[in-house]
């Protein structure tokens, strides 16, 4: 299966617990192979089975507390 990087802005991540955290809940999605956080940039990239869509990346980083576009 192809697998894709999508990379997201995300405010109110200001530590690696807050990365920690949300890496959990994003690792949980089906299809979800790495997840990697630039704190000072405030983005997060995954990598991820093509049928992953953006949309549930978002919801579980909001599901984490973060908030994302």
């Amino acid at each position: 299966m192809t697998q894709t990087k999508t990379t997201i802005n995300t405010h109110g991540i200001k530590c690696r617990v807050c990365a920690s955290s949300a890496r959990t809940a994003v690792e949980k999605l089906p299809g979800v192979h790495g997840v990697e956080f630039d704190l000072p940039g405030k983005t997060v990239t995954v990598t991820h089975d093509a049928h992953v869509d953006r949309q549930s990346l978002a919801q579980s980083l909001t599901k984490a507390g973060l908030q994302s576009e």
